[in-house]
């Protein structure tokens, strides 16, 4: 099997900067950027817990799997067979984490879908599909857990054989750390799934045979759990982070010197650690001939972009006529006009830099569009039209708003939620170095934190 199919049985159906929307089209240059900084990582792989505790279920999972026929794993087919004997052992743990009452909805990590597993636990535990949809429910395979860390097993030796699915040495030493915190009730042995059971009654009842047969203690409180917000930057248990620290920052690898750069810089904002990245002569050598020249000016071009992006929202959402406002009247607001004249002033730095060439032609292109159109643009009016023009050309997902009769018309509700800068996985990279002890990573992780970085935990909620 060649690389490309690999790549398209064990990815999301859709690029990730479409499923998430991507407001300028730059989702393609920073996810090359985020593909030479932190191979095998994105931007949700954020919790090295639960690459643990997803060892775990790719185990168990892999048990029954094979014991009920198993296939081919390289077929779409048998990889959808596949998924459905693991996606009840990952909602059962976000359900696990809610039972324990330890995380409350303020402080919970990464735990996509709870909404909908809260409200199956609290009616009783007997919808199949854990409260969900049946298309919500399948789609769980691209917004769930597993979904956000498959490229992570896929790629990151020992983990699997490759497949990213089959467990490997270190998924089981990570699947055995787990069982052994567990209560001693809820332990799974592999003794108890050699028993006569009829495979072939259980196909499309796999949440139940999991919850009747498979794991029926999974309710016993103990144990380890995803990691809270609130935890995010502390160090894992000894031997899980020593058997994670190998696996993802062993050796002399990009992650780890990129993780490294990070630790040591200096800087106070997220175009400093760009800068440090990019003139780091280690890092650099590491990833030749790609290059990483022109990571400074983009990320300020982007992070601009995206401010003046999110104060325009804000201008649109908060007008005082609750109607679609005139662009003249939000030319107007003196933060947009600020916000505006510093996406214009990091416009001039992309096109006198002369490293953007080493980009692919088709993502440069984009990039220096919105560029040359902002810099053209001599009044805050025109400035909002070409912004908006631009949005509307280049954007990917759903578009926020759209210009019509010398209004902004918006387009999706206002849920209050800001949308995050583009990401090089560097945050996500940040906290996994954090939690296997690789270095203080507090620096740069107070700099994500304060330029609206966040990571979107709640991506399956969204659906």
């Amino acid at each position: 099997m060649n690389e490309q199919h690999g790549w398209y049985f064990t990815a999301p159906w859709d690029p990730v900067w479409v499923r998430r929307a991507d407001a300028l089209g730059f989702g393609a240059c920073a996810n090359y950027f985020g593909s030479l900084l932190a191979p095998g990582l994105s931007n949700n792989t954020f919790d090295a817990r639960w690459i643990t505790l997803l060892s775990w279920c790719l185990k168990w999972s892999h048990v029954v799997w094979r014991n009920a026929g198993g296939g081919d794993l390289s077929q779409l087919e048998n990889q959808r067979a596949r998924y459905a004997w693991l996606r009840p052992l990952e909602l059962l743990w976000i359900a696990r984490t809610f039972e324990s009452g330890q995380m409350t909805m303020q402080i919970t990590g990464q735990l996509p879908g709870r909404r909908s597993i809260e409200r199956w636990r609290q009616t009783g535990v007997k919808h199949p599909d854990f409260g969900m949809s049946p298309d919500r429910f399948r789609r769980y395979r691209q917004a769930g857990v597993y979904g956000a860390y498959r490229v992570v097993f896929r790629t990151i030796s020992g983990l699997t054989t490759g497949d990213g699915w089959t467990p490997g040495e270190v998924a089981f030493k990570l699947a055995q750390l787990v069982n052994d915190n567990l209560p001693r009730d809820a332990r799974l042995q592999e003794r108890q799934f050699e028993t006569g059971t009829k495979w072939s009654l259980w196909k499309g009842e796999e949440t139940r045979y999991w919850m009747e047969r498979g794991w029926t203690s999974w309710r016993t409180i103990g144990g380890w759990l995803p990691t809270p917000k609130d935890a995010a930057r502390k160090q894992l248990p000894d031997e899980e982070r020593r058997l994670l620290g190998q696996a993802i920052f062993g050796g002399d690898c990009v992650r780890r010197a990129t993780a490294k750069v990070l630790a040591s810089a200096k800087g106070a904002t997220h175009a400093d650690l760009c800068d440090a990245l990019a003139s780091s002569v280690a890092l650099v050598k590491k990833i030749q001939p790609a290059s990483l020249a022109p990571l400074p000016a983009f990320s300020r071009l982007a992070d601009s972009a995206m401010d003046a992006m999110r104060e325009l929202w804000a201008g649109i959402n908060h007008d005082e006529m609750k109607q679609s406002p005139a662009i003249e009247k939000l030319a107007r607001l003196e933060e947009l006009q600020w916000k505006l004249s510093l996406l214009r002033k990091s416009a001039r730095g992309w096109l006198s830099e002369p490293s953007k060439k080493d980009l692919r032609s088709k993502d440069e292109y984009v990039v220096t569009s919105l560029a040359q159109a902002m810099y053209g643009a001599s009044t805050p009016v025109k400035q909002i039209m070409a912004l908006a023009r631009h949005h509307q050309q280049y954007g990917g997902g759903q578009r926020w708003f759209q210009e019509q009769g010398g209004k902004l018309i918006p387009l999706v509700p206002d849920s209050g939620i800001a949308a995050s800068n583009y990401g090089f996985r560097l945050q996500a990279l940040c906290r996994l170095a954090a939690q296997c002890g690789i270095a203080s990573m507090n620096h740069a992780l107070d700099i994500f934190d304060s330029s609206r970085q966040e990571i979107d935990a709640e991506e399956g909620d969204a659906l």
